[in-house]
């Protein structure tokens, strides 16, 4: 009895083209050619030969007849193809270009970053440190450095990091926010914080230039020190330095009348006792000279020698025109009163990078502009003021005593207050930076919202390091989206929902039956 195994045959194809397809698919999910792959390709093979000699004949048909001819054509035409378009990717992988179509040319890089890429001699790394929950952040700049890679000959290579995943590595640059990027050659970094063009390009002028920029704090009156790491040390703010390619210094200004020629920034955090007359002036001689000054003041009643006759303050009023206020600034905005937040910034370089980051000032005296007297003299900026509820408590014996208090209409300093000022003098280059209390960047406090950027950002302003190159700014399109009127929006149905189908339709009813009446 013979039995037909032809229409067995389809099913065998069947088979065969599953398991070929399942072995395509398992191969490019898993990587590996594992049991699994080969059983795949195992039954796909026997398949297609089960097919074969299930219906010798329909396969031997299939060579030799018209549709073989027909069929070979069109597998030589596609193979023809496929190597073109396999040419093409071949070069166009040798060659990658890349083309900005955006209107804008929102990833183009300014020619002043080409040109600085094109001086370039030694390697650049940039790490971005971002964790899974800034994904869309970390998409959104992998285009712009892209352009930095490829502009740069490979000269500028890019990584990124998970900080929660990896915090050893993170901790090696100092990085405390997610979303900041490191500049790295050699042993020099420096962190970005706001992933632009201008700061991306800033960090790279600052890891290639040669040489480091010099602070010294000025020690010997009870100020904080960098070498202390509890909660009232800066040990935390000269790493934040350091990682910025500053180098710390200290200065006794009471056995070193002078200070030494080639600092870039003198620092007095919070010093308990005042300084004399002689220290005051060696501060005068080296501002004269177009040096840099960040004053952090405590308010009087947490100075352990205070008198009515402080050499710095009244230097500081009338040199650089900015009152110390002899108040203590309690802000009912805050959860602690007596730390006052910076509710405001002033439009200036070391707080428009601020954003809404909040700074807060604990146990902070407020400042007061008082302008100069002849119109000319040093430019004054507010940096950081406190909201409407707060104000400057003078009655300092009622806050020693712990007694109970309340806004003195007329005696106390109603809010807005000024908590940190800039001050310039355009005619010698001296930048000076007041602010009304120095805990803010102890520490305890540094790592709190906007503290520690303040302190850095205050440092690079009074170094000339705030803008080491200028981006030519690109002007953005505004777009404007106008809501369709009702008409616009009934002839739009009636073309794309009605006219162009019927038209369609009516095209195919006509064809047939002229075919119809033809056959």
């Amino acid at each position: 009895m013979n039995v037909d195994r032809k229409p067995l045959a389809p099913y065998a194809y069947l088979i065969g083209l599953a398991g070929l397809l399942f072995a395509a698919g398992w191969y490019v999910v898993q990587r590996q050619t594992d049991l699994t792959f080969q059983f795949a390709i195992g039954l796909g093979v026997a398949g297609l030969a089960g097919g074969v000699l299930l219906d010798p004949q329909r396969v031997r048909q299939a060579l030799s007849g018209r549709q073989a001819r027909y069929g070979s054509n069109a597998v030589l035409l596609t193979l023809a193809v496929a190597g073109i378009l396999g040419v093409i990717n071949y070069l166009a992988y040798q060659n990658p270009q890349i083309w900005d179509l955006t209107e804008d040319q929102q990833y183009s890089l300014a020619p002043e970053t080409l040109a600085l890429l094109d001086s370039l001699e030694q390697p650049i790394e940039i790490k971005g440190f971002y964790s899974p929950d800034l994904a869309p952040s970390r998409e959104n700049i992998e285009p712009l450095l892209e352009r930095y890679r490829i502009e740069s000959d490979g000269l500028i290579q890019i990584s990124y990091i998970d900080p929660i995943a990896n915090p050893l590595e993170a901790d090696r640059y100092g990085i405390t926010r997610d979303g900041t990027m490191v500049v790295i050659q050699g042993d020099r970094s420096h962190e970005v914080s706001f992933a632009n063009e201008r700061e991306i390009t800033g960090g790279i002028i600052r890891v290639t230039q040669q040489g480091e920029r010099l602070v010294m704090m000025v020690s010997g009156h009870g100020e904080h020190e960098v070498a202390e790491t509890d909660e009232t040390g800066y040990s935390q703010a000269e790493r934040a330095l350091t990682t910025k390619n500053y180098a710390i210094e200290q200065l006794n200004l009471a056995s070193q009348a002078e200070v030494p020629p080639g600092v870039d920034v003198l620092v007095l955090a919070g010093p308990r006792a005042q300084l004399t007359q002689v220290e005051v002036e060696a501060i005068d001689r080296y501002l004269q000279s177009g040096g840099s000054l960040l004053a952090m003041i405590e308010p009087s009643l947490l100075m352990a020698e205070a008198t009515s006759q402080d050499p710095l303050a009244e230097y500081i009023e009338t040199t650089w025109r900015v009152r110390l206020r002899d108040d203590v600034v309690v802000d009912l905005d805050s959860s602690r009163p007596f730390a006052g937040i910076a509710a405001s910034y002033g439009a200036h370089p070391i707080t428009d990078r601020m954003g809404n980051l909040a700074t807060y000032f604990p146990t902070s005296r407020s400042l007061e502009l008082l302008g100069s007297e002849d119109g000319v003299g040093p430019v004054a900026t507010a940096l950081a003021m406190t909201g409407l509820n707060s104000w400057g408590e003078t009655n300092l014996e009622a806050l020693s005593q712990q007694s109970e208090i309340a806004f003195d209409q007329g005696a106390d300093f109603g809010g807005p207050l000024t908590l940190a000022v800039a001050v310039e003098l355009a005619e010698t280059g001296a930048r000076v930076v007041l602010i009304g209390d120095s805990e803010f960047a102890a520490n305890g406090d540094i790592f709190g919202a906007g503290n520690r950027d303040l302190f850095v950002n205050s440092i690079d302003w009074l170094a000339h390091q705030e803008e080491l190159i200028q981006i030519t700014p690109r002007q953005t399109t505004s777009r404007i989206i106008l809501p369709p009127t009702v008409q616009a929006v009934g002839l739009t149905l009636l073309t794309v929902v009605i006219l162009i189908p019927g038209a369609v339709i009516g095209f195919g009813v006509s064809v047939w039956w002229r075919r119809r009446r033809a056959g």
